[in-house]
């Protein structure tokens, strides 16, 4: 008699069976299910994630309050600041969704530069944690490897520890990408809110936002049928899950299609309340929702002939300045990407070409606004770096590549010991042995190209000489990234100002003068906040800096001579302003101002090195601190 087989775990359980053949009820009661893993979830992967976890938030959230606040951060953090206080807004130009969320840090922690910064750094957490849900699309190793990009990139980190609406901008741009291609591959209604989310934060966190709906939008209309391909398979799957959901499974596609709008409907419905809450503090700040439609014009406005005084570089300048190694990468992934049918990879393509182009023809384009640019050009970069470790596996050899690379770091270490030892030696003019010993670098490069090529003829495969130097390149783009970010992030202050990306940046002067009027405050009214203060004219970030001082009377110019003990003017001029009586004053710069314009070869190449040269940062806004004589 022939017994159908049944699965093991029905065979123990079902009486049908045992009362069919009694020889299997021993085999079946005796049979022990296997024990299961607790650990099975703790993979290389999750441990990998982890580390990128814990590496990126921590290199956000260490010394976040090691600079002072820039005029642009305390423009933000006032207005937050005032929030949270319950104060009346007195601005219209800042950023709804960064002011939603500062001012809830500010309700939670004491308020301070670094608390001030809180929400950056929460926002570029998930700005590298976000390419890991393109896992099903682009795979396991480029997005992990676009992930750890991220977390060390010196442009995200910066943006990440700086209060600014670029950052928050790029998040939601990746929340709309993933959400939409997630979304498109599995119907699941969870992608839908994850895009609608990101179209709430990018449209609620700055004028930009409206770059990448253009941007997203021309590459809709540029591969329509795809995409309108890629909608329809959304659709279907998406009614094939409520089918599932419902139980009540219909092979009619136009009934199907036809219940899917109440899906689009819940996520419109979430948009709303989410730009709702997003823009206006869930209701306690109701100015955001006029400074959140004003946000387009503002973004008009920046497509301007004339620059504007908080313009930044442009993200080609910038992206190579810190970046060389997600450049390079980034431009193979592109040629994969652009050669590729695949629809996501070109649209990766086509995100990174519209925000350079975008940002190159927005003359008052904001400082911030290459992280639009470099977000998509990680994630290419993440194809070409995983498409090389894949050759290096199938193919490499340490014996061949290996050698190269221990080669290429020594040589090229060698030629920038000797390249450095140039830049710091000052020449005679007769000394030709001096003056020329920055060849000692190009000889280093040209013996470690001979090596490389050397291997290749030898062994008959130009592949051993491409993968040795597309590794040795890594490796030391690596190392660089790692010095540009470090000293970004983490330099001195006074050196804060020879870099690009941190546009014009608060001076250390600033902290001089608060240490005078705390001192002079302790020693004249016995607190560091009671002295009495008129402040004539001041810049963001001074208004910051006297938040906690509580004696502030501002007035827009001094007619009458002041009462108080001391008096903040914006004027660095030698006459004194009509006080009235004696006053001792003392200048003090508020924020340092350079270009690299003008340098000449050999100031240049350090300071590409070492973001300094010998030249000093020129002294910005000023402000003058008069103490009155015998006061106290």
């Amino acid at each position: 008699m022939n017994i159908k087989e049944k699965p093991l775990t029905r065979t123990r359980n079902s009486p049908k069976v045992r009362a069919v053949d009694q020889e299997i009820e021993p085999e079946a009661v005796g049979q022990v299910e296997p024990e299961t893993n607790p650990l099975a979830w703790l993979t290389v992967e999750m441990v990998l994630i982890a580390l990128i976890v814990i590496v990126g938030a921590g290199l956000r959230l260490w010394q976040l309050g090691n600079y002072p606040l820039s005029d642009v951060e305390a423009q933000q953090s006032l207005v937050a600041f005032q929030l949270a206080n319950g104060e009346a807004i007195q601005s219209t130009n800042y950023s709804p969704l960064l002011v939603s969320l500062n001012g809830l840090a500010f309700l939670l922690f004491q308020d301070s530069g670094a608390t001030a910064r809180l929400a950056s750094v929460l926002i570029g957490t998930i700005l590298f944690l976000l390419p890991l849900t393109l896992r099903r699309q682009l795979g396991p190793a480029v997005t992990l490897i676009a992930s750890a990009l991220l977390a060390i990139s010196p442009t995200a980190l910066f943006l990440s520890r700086t209060v600014n609406s670029e950052i928050a901008v790029a998040v939601g741009a990746l929340m709309i990408f993933a959400g939409f291609f997630n979304w498109s591959d599995s119907g699941q209604q969870r992608w839908l809110y994850l895009a609608a989310g990101g179209v709430a934060v990018a449209l609620t966190a700055g004028p930009l936002g409206y770059s990448i709906i253009v941007i997203f939008a021309v590459v809709i209309l540029i591969k329509l049928a795809a995409f309108r391909q890629l909608w329809d398979q959304g659709l279907s799957l998406a009614a094939a899950n409520n089918d599932i959901e419902s139980e009540t499974a219909s092979d009619d596609a136009t009934e199907a299609v036809d219940r899917f709008p109440a899906a689009l409907k819940q996520a419109g419905l979430f948009l709303l309340a989410a730009m709702l809450i997003l823009s206006t503090a869930a209701m306690f700040n109701l100015s955001g929702l006029s400074v959140t439609t004003n946000l387009f014009m503002e973004w008009v406005s920046r497509f301007t002939f004339q620059p504007r005084l908080d313009g930044g570089f442009n993200a080609v300048f910038l992206l190579t300045l810190y970046e060389i190694l997600t450049v390079v990468a980034g431009l193979v992934g592109l040629t994969f990407a652009l050669l590729s049918r695949d629809l996501l990879k070109q649209s990766l393509a086509g995100w990174f070409i519209g925000a350079l182009i975008l940002d190159l023809v927005m003359i008052g384009r904001p400082t911030g606004s290459v992280i639009l640019s470099l977000v998509p050009l990680t994630l290419l970069a993440g194809l070409a770096l995983s498409t090389l470790a894949d050759n290096l596996q199938q193919w490499g050899q340490w014996g061949n590549e290996g050698i190269i690379l221990a080669a290429g770091v020594i040589i090229l270490g060698f030629g920038y010991i000797g390249l450095t030892g140039w830049l710091v030696r000052v020449c005679g003019a007769d000394d030709r042995f001096c003056q020329l010993a920055w060849l000692q670098s190009v000889a280093a490069v040209a013996l470690f190209l001979v090596i490389v090529f050397f291997f290749g003829f030898v062994q008959n495969d130009a592949g051993i000489s491409l993968r040795g130097l597309a590794i040795t390149g890594v490796v030391l783009g690596l190392i660089a990234i790692i010095g540009f970010g470090w000293r970004l992030n983490y330099g001195r202050l006074e050196n804060l100002a020879y870099q690009p990306l941190a546009g014009i940046p608060a001076s250390t002067e600033v902290i001089d003068m608060m240490d005078t009027l705390s001192e002079e405050s302790l020693l004249r009214a016995q607190d560091n906040h009671l002295i009495d203060v008129t402040l004539s004219g001041a810049t963001p970030a001074l208004l910051w800096q006297l938040r906690n001082f509580k004696n502030v009377t501002p007035t827009g110019s001094i007619i009458t001579p002041p009462n108080t003990t001391a008096v903040i003017t914006l004027t660095a001029d030698d006459e004194q302003p009509n006080l009235g009586e004696a006053y001792i004053g003392q200048d003090f710069a508020l924020n340092s101002v350079w270009s690299p314009v003008g340098l000449s070869a050999k100031d240049l190449i350090n300071w590409l090195i070492y973001r300094e040269v010998a030249q000093r940062p020129q002294r910005g806004n000023q402000a003058v601190l008069w103490l009155r004589f015998g006061a106290g």
